[in-house]
């Protein structure tokens, strides 16, 4: 049996009944959760995954170039 027909048919992966935001989700409610999400990442500056992985490779080129004499 495949891995994601287990997944599927597995009802622990289901949502539960009572969760209101899964039966009928409002699009507006969603962009409004996702703008505050935005300001709290801008006022606490925290990154996003990408941003992370993006420094994370400046900074290995950085040592690449100046430390580890021009080799990744």
């Amino acid at each position: 049996m495949d891995i994601k027909e287990q997944i599927d048919h597995n009802p622990i992966h289901s949502p539960c009944p009572d969760m209101a935001g899964c039966a009928n989700p409002k699009s507006e409610l969603t962009q409004n959760s996702l703008a505050i999400v935005r300001q709290l990442r801008q006022k606490f500056r925290f990154k996003t995954q990408s941003q992370r992985n993006q420094e994370k490779s400046q900074y290995k080129q950085y040592l690449a170039t100046f430390r580890l004499g021009g080799a990744l």
